[in-house]
C-alpha cells in the first residue's frame, strides 16, 4: 500500500473506481468518463491536489479537491472520497488526509471544505478525527412541483448565459461549491430560466436539465408571494417530466426550505457542511 497525488491515473480509472467506491452508498452514484470531467472542470478541481491509495499500483481508494480564493482565503473543496469495500475499516481517510494536508499546506490552501451525508457516521469520525468541525446542516429536496397559480404578468425565458451580478442581488444566503456560480459559469450542460414581469427579470434558476438538478433559484425581495418561483419550477419540472432535485439548501432561517415544502417538494436527505482550517 502506498499513497500518492493522481496526476497519473486518468478519467475513466476514476470514473471507475469512483462508481466502485459508492456502490453501496446511501444515494445512487455513477459517473461517466464525461460526466466526471465536467464535474472536474467545473468544480475546479485538481489532481496535484488530490490523493490516492494504491494497491501494486491499482488506486483503491481517493478524494478529490478542487480551490479556489474566496474572501482573500485559499479555500480547498472536497469534491468526493471514495474507499473501496474490501479496504474499508483501515481509517484510509485519515491516512490520505495525512499525506494530502502537507501538499495542501505547501500550495498555500488556509482551509478546507466539504459536505457529508449526517447518516454517514463511520465518514463523519474520520473527518473529526481529522479535524475537520460542523458548521451548518444542507437539505435536500426532491419530487415533482405542484401546479403554480397562473400569473398572468409573467414571462419565462430560457438563457445560456449566466448573469451572476444581477442574480446575486437576489439571494438570502449563499450557493455551496458544487452550485456556485463558479460552477455553473463552468457547466456547458447548464440552462438558465429568467421570469420576467414587465420586461423587468425578477427571478431565476440555473439548472442541469439532463440531471433534472436545480443548482439555483431566487427571487428578487419585492416580487416574492406571487407565484414566480412556484412558477419557475413547474416550469422546469414540465421540461424534464420527471422529478426534480435540489441540493445543499443553506438557509438558516428555513424559509427556502418552507418553499420547498410548500410547492410539493419533500426532504430526502441532510448533509453536515465542515471545515478544517489549517
Amino acid at each position: 500500500m502506498y499513497f500518492k497525488t493522481i496526476e497519473n491515473i486518468t478519467i475513466p480509472e476514476i470514473a471507475q473506481l469512483f462508481n466502485d467506491a459508492f456502490a453501496d452508498y446511501f444515494v445512487k452514484v455513477e459517473f461517466t468518463p464525461e460526466l466526471l470531467w465536467d464535474k472536474i472542470e467545473s468544480e475546479d478541481i485538481r489532481s496535484d491536489l488530490s490523493m490516492g491509495m494504491f494497491n501494486n499500483n491499482t488506486p483503491v481508494a481517493f478524494m478529490l479537491h478542487g480551490l479556489r480564493e474566496i474572501n482573500g482565503k485559499n479555500v480547498a473543496y472536497n469534491g468526493g472520497t471514495g474507499v473501496i469495500k474490501e479496504y474499508r475499516g483501515q481509517h484510509v481517510t485519515v491516512k490520505m488526509y495525512g499525506q494530502l494536508i502537507p501538499v495542501l499546506k505547501e500550495k498555500g490552501v488556509d482551509e478546507i471544505e466539504l459536505e457529508v451525508i449526517d447518516k454517514n457516521t463511520a465518514a463523519i469520525k474520520s473527518y473529526k478525527q481529522v479535524g475537520f468541525q460542523k458548521i451548518a446542516d444542507l437539505d435536500c429536496f426532491s419530487g415533482i412541483p405542484k401546479p403554480a397559480t397562473k400569473n398572468d404578468k409573467l414571462v419565462i425565458h430560457e438563457f445560456d448565459q449566466f448573469d451572476h451580478h444581477l442574480f446575486k442581488s437576489f439571494w438570502d444566503w449563499k450557493p455551496t461549491w458544487q452550485n456556485a456560480s463558479e460552477t455553473i459559469k463552468k457547466l456547458s450542460s447548464c440552462k438558465t430560466f429568467v421570469a420576467f414581469v414587465a420586461n423587468k427579470p425578477v427571478g431565476y434558476l440555473s439548472t442541469i436539465p439532463q440531471r433534472a438538478r436545480i443548482l439555483q433559484f431566487a427571487v428578487a425581495p419585492e416580487y416574492r408571494k406571487q407565484n414566480i418561483g412556484s412558477s419557475l419550477f413547474r416550469h422546469f419540472a414540465d421540461i424534464v417530466s420527471t422529478e426534480i432535485n435540489v441540493n445543499n439548501i443553506d438557509d438558516p432561517e428555513q424559509y427556502t426550505q418552507y418553499f420547498l415544502k410548500k410547492i410539493g417538494l419533500k426532504h430526502f436527505l441532510t448533509q453536515h457542511k465542515m471545515t478544517l482550517k489549517l
